[in-house]
């Protein structure tokens, strides 16, 4: 017999959750959430898989995100993954996009300044 037949599965809460996986400029986007405050972005172009995330927490006092914070957070990673399908595509980025990714971009570098300390 296989080391593999003897496995059993476990029951285990799902850690991601997949909110859409939507075309874009001929290129797949898929955004997730893990756990309760990691969002990432997976764009499939051309053959290559680019990603990137943030972790948002909740308010001060809250244990979890509300559903808008969650929208909002799933709409800065949609984004995010608009502009890299854009940039990969040799576009230029317009004003308000450009904003968007300095705002994603600062955050996530917060982050990770904070986990570094």
């Amino acid at each position: 017999m296989s080391k593999i037949s003897k496995l059993k599965p476990k029951k285990v809460k799902g850690r991601i959750k997949v909110f859409k996986a939507l075309p874009y400029k001929g290129s797949m986007v898929y955004l997730r959430m893990i756990d309760d405050d990691i969002f990432e972005y997976l764009v499939v172009f051309k053959g290559e898989i680019y990603s990137n995330y943030i972790i948002m927490t909740p308010k001060k006092g809250e244990k979890k995100l509300s559903e808008d914070e969650i929208s909002q957070s799933a709409g800065l990673v949609m984004a995010g993954a608009a502009t890299t399908i854009e940039t990969l595509l040799g576009e230029k980025l317009d004003p308000k996009k450009a904003e968007v990714v300095k705002a994603f971009e600062s955050s996530r570098k917060s982050v990770e300044r904070i986990k570094s300390n």
